[in-house]
């Protein structure tokens, strides 16, 4: 089934939008893809869209599992929206929308369709966000359960005890908004958590230290934490697992959520075209 479409008439999830040709179906480019009636190779006559590690493969052949079940046959000239599948000595891609090509779909032949992919990514972000601000991050510490006496105890006990590997060690940059972009901030500052961990959940995500001044797309998010419990700490460690609290706070945990003042990435473009840009100012 198609994707969702986003707000530029394209599915949210494709990441590699191209204008292709069907050479052959039922068929695929790699032993390691599984064949079935909506695999096809295509060849990859242009690239629109795509991030740096499938911008490369114009003029190639590669697999892709089709969308739907509309016919499609061999010699069709098709934009395909789609993601990644399976890599190899080719790639195969999964199709989340594809239609018949138009002229009006291709990019002229000077155009980058790295920058195109990152240029979209950054609209959706900004479409998105919650708030919108400009500031320098002041501080950044840990939550204020983290600090907790009875917390840090539980912690103690807790060191015999595996952690998850995917912990993202919550912390909170403070940040001294300049300018109020998108969205409505009463305060001077706003708390912005984000997690310090770099496993490969999390190590794209913005790591902030005091000083970083620039634009955060900030976005609601409910966050789960640990917290103790209010009495027989030790017997309730040894018992069960620690109580865990959930609350909605700002993130940044996409890499296109802060941008430095001295390289914007075309923020100020994207404020300046938002109808709702300056609707946050009025700060108290």
């Amino acid at each position: 089934m198609p994707g969702k479409l986003n707000k530029v008439g394209q599915t949210a999830n494709a990441t590699f939008i191209f204008r292709g040709t069907v050479k052959k179906l039922r068929s695929a480019s790699m032993k390691s893809v599984p064949v079935d009636d909506r695999t096809a190779i295509v060849r990859v006559d242009q690239v629109i869209e795509a991030p740096k590690s499938l911008a490369a493969f114009a003029g190639q052949d590669i697999t892709v599992q089709l969308a739907g079940r509309k016919k499609i046959s061999a010699g069709d000239e098709l934009i395909f929206q789609a993601e990644g599948w399976i890599f190899g000595d080719s790639i195969a891609v999964q199709s989340v929308n594809q239609e018949p090509a138009k002229e009006s779909h291709a990019l002229s032949r000077a155009s980058d369709p790295v920058k195109h992919h990152a240029d979209r990514r950054l609209r959706e972000r900004f479409d998105d966000a919650d708030v919108i601000v400009s500031g320098r991050v002041s501080a950044v510490r840990l939550p204020a359960e983290e600090t907790h006496r009875g917390l840090r105890a539980l912690r103690a006990i807790e060191t015999h005890k595996p952690v998850s590997e995917h912990d993202p060690k919550w912390r909170e940059a403070v940040v001294e908004i300049d300018d109020v972009h998108k969205g409505s901030i009463k305060k001077k500052q706003v708390v912005v958590h984000f997690p310090s961990s770099t496993d490969v959940r999390w190590y794209k995500a913005p790591k902030f230290h005091p000083g970083q001044q620039g634009f955060f797309m900030l976005h609601k998010t409910k966050i789960k934490k640990t917290s103790p419990k209010a009495a027989g700490l030790r017997a309730a460690a040894k018992a069960a697992a620690p109580a865990i609290e959930e609350f909605e706070g700002y993130t940044a945990l996409h890499p296109a959520d802060f941008h430095p003042i001295a390289d914007p990435h075309g923020m100020a473009a994207l404020i300046e075209a938002n109808p709702k840009a300056n609707a946050g100012k009025d700060r108290s």
